[in-house]
């Protein structure tokens, strides 16, 4: 078996999901604990500046946000430099980032569930985030070898779609993501050509206040490991009559 949960696929079990397939998945809150990760970075803030540049980062790091819709960690480091009029410290922000150790980070079971995707057909990695930093963190994590390269990075990938068809064009789309408000939107454009995937970590999907804003999606999950449970059927493909679709 090639998971942890001893996966086992066979011809008949691939063979009843559409002719093509896309399977596309987030990062940050999906497969990468990003709550895990800016806690620690919050950490090394407190012990170099003090609880005063935490709040001064973070306060950066947000009104960057607020205006590109991607947290820019790396720009943010380069203001809170030019704040702290170039500290020697600031440099200890640079060894932060080279030195963390993204695989540290995955779920249990996301390497498993991107194997496990891989073999019901196309995988792509879609995510938000800057031109440096995310695709660092996909690289170094793993993820990126696990799908292939085949990564995608917008700032707002849910207005993307018209190029994610051009580049993985299919019958059937399955977006697995932790915001609501994403897969709403790309379910609101793909319709019944994409099975919407939620999965209930960190905490854009644990604040009921966000959740409850947005339509019910196609399927729920706790954890993305929940996923190696999923039947064909639960991620739009079909159970053909007298045919078992169990996953061992």
């Amino acid at each position: 078996p090639e998971s942890a949960k001893g996966v086992i696929l066979s011809s008949r079990f691939l063979e009843s999901f559409p002719e093509k397939t896309v399977f596309l998945v987030d990062v940050d809150d999906t497969l990468f604990d990003n709550d895990c990760f800016e806690r620690d970075l919050k950490t090394c803030l407190l012990r170099l500046f003090g609880p005063e540049g935490v709040v001064e980062y973070w306060t950066i790091l947000e009104e960057i946000r607020s205006s590109s819709g991607f947290a820019d960690f790396l720009g943010a480091a380069q203001i809170f430099r030019l704040k702290k009029d170039q500290s020697p410290m600031t440099q200890e922000l640079a060894f932060f980032f080279r030195d963390y150790p993204f695989s540290r980070n995955l779920y249990t079971g996301a390497i498993d569930v991107l194997r496990y995707l891989k073999r019901l057909g196309q995988t792509v990695i879609l995510s938000d985030g800057d031109a440096i930093f995310q695709p660092i963190k996909i690289d170094h994590s793993g993820i990126r070898r696990e799908v292939d390269s085949h990564v995608l990075i917008f700032i707002h990938k849910e207005r993307m779609l018209p190029k994610i068809e051009g580049l993985y064009p299919a019958d059937h789309y399955v977006m697995v993501d932790d915001k609501l408000r994403i897969l709403s939107e790309m379910k609101s454009i793909w319709k019944d050509r994409l099975t919407s995937v939620f999965v209930r970590q960190g905490h854009y999907a644990n604040d009921p206040a966000i959740t409850a804003r947005y339509p019910k999606p196609d399927v729920t999950i706790d954890r993305i490991v929940d996923l190696l449970d999923l039947l064909p059927s639960e991620l739009g493909g079909t159970i053909k009559k007298g045919e078992s679709n169990e996953i061992r």
